[in-house]
């Protein structure tokens, strides 16, 4: 017979006994900012946020190279005169375009016997500030993540986070590539499983909880021809007349969390599979879906909806045993965007979000993940070797 260990969870009211710099990693702590060694966090914070910008904006160039260079074959006259009624492209022109971008990677469980509450972990706001651009017929967005508030981190923890993703889109097929490593969420629905949590307090935080989750979608756009997802999201295009398309797509991805005790709250007579700490999940998955490009004038509305099955292949791991299994889960894929697109400025807003649910006993084990993104820009005439073309 097991005992089941406590969960730890981070407590709402600080304690004058214990100093906060003693206790360990997976405990609940508050940290003052007296300790945190304001000049050597600093440059410890943009070495690691340099290092990681040079790594995202390699990955970014290489698959965006790659996915480029396979994507564009040659159309021809005919095929361009009937794109050009409902799509204009901007050969002689490059664009500029600062971004606000919020990446997210969520997990909710949820007991289906009801037995237990359902419990949703959120990471610190992750909020990134770019400049995007558009030339040689290849889009490429740098961003760095804001410092987050001190007050922020007081109520809701601090997370440790790389976040590398991208959207791909050329005229007949998209992409989407991410690989996301998180440490440290707090728990978003504290009403809901702690009756006496203060809501002017801190929320209960698990600083011991990590994720990492890895994921690749490709898909084929069907009418092409009078559709343009580059003119919604990325700005290549303008379309001129509503249009729409079927699309079909796959997706593959790994993910994966660990915690250093149970992720469930609940009573210790809890079924072993409620005391759940750690789970691995590989994906392969169809996705059919359609789109749509709404046009009013200059203004632009577009709405995406992707959903098929997926064969999830899991291991997962509680306090008594590890254990594994194999099933068929729906998985789901939601586009959007709008805004403003004339021939030099643009504006608008776009999210791409897509979510499974992981299927442990009595459990559902939902991860979602995704970006959403507000930006404005300005087309400039291209001048001397930016007229040159390599794709």
């Amino acid at each position: 017979m097991s005992v089941r260990k406590p969960t730890t969870y981070r407590h709402c009211e600080r304690s004058a006994a214990i100093p906060s710099s003693l206790v360990k990693r997976g405990s609940l702590r508050f940290l003052p900012v007296s300790e945190l060694g304001t000049g050597a966090m600093t440059a410890k914070v943009f070495l690691q946020t340099l290092c990681n910008l040079k790594r995202a904006v390699f990955l970014t160039v290489v698959f965006r190279l790659v996915f480029v260079s396979f994507s564009l074959p040659a159309q021809t006259d005919h095929e361009e005169a009937g794109r050009s009624k409902y799509i204009q492209q901007f050969p002689d022109k490059f664009y500029l375009k600062p971004i606000l971008t919020v990446r997210n990677l969520d997990l909710k469980i949820r007991d289906r016997d009801g037995s237990t509450q359902t419990v949703i972990y959120e990471p610190t706001t992750n909020t990134y500030l770019g400049l995007g651009f558009y030339m040689f017929k290849l889009s490429v967005e740098l961003s760095l993540r804001l410092p987050v508030d001190d007050k922020d981190i007081e109520r809701y923890g601090e997370t440790s986070a790389f976040d590398f993703q991208s959207n791909i889109y050329s005229k007949r097929w998209g992409a989407d590539i991410a690989y996301q490593d998180y440490e440290g969420f707090y728990v978003r629905n504290p009403d809901d499983l702690f009756p006496s949590w203060n809501k002017d307090g801190p929320f209960p935080q698990r600083s011991d909880l990590e994720a990492r989750n890895f994921q690749l979608n490709g898909f084929y756009i069907f009418n092409h021809e009078k559709f343009s997802y580059r003119s919604s999201f990325i700005q290549a295009d303008k379309q001129l007349k509503s249009a729409g398309s079927f699309l079909l797509g796959t997706t593959l991805g790994i993910f994966k969390f660990e915690a250093d005790s149970a992720l469930v709250p609940g009573n210790t007579d809890a079924a072993l599979e409620e005391q759940i700490k750690a789970g691995r999940f590989a994906i392969l998955g169809l996705l059919p879906g359609y789109t749509y490009n709404f046009i009013v004038k200059d203004f632009y509305l577009n709405l995406s909806f992707s959903a098929g099955p997926a064969n999830v292949w899991t291991k997962y791991r509680t306090d008594a045993d590890v254990s594994t299994d194999s099933k068929v889960r729906p998985i789901v894929g939601v586009r959007a965007a709008f805004g403003y697109n004339s021939q030099r400025f643009f504006c608008g807003f776009s999210m791409v979000s897509q979510s499974i649910s992981y299927d442990v006993d009595k459990l559902d084990i939902n991860g979602q993940t995704g970006n959403a993104k507000l930006f404005f820009g300005y087309r400039f005439l291209e001048k001397g070797f930016m007229k040159e073309r390599f794709f």
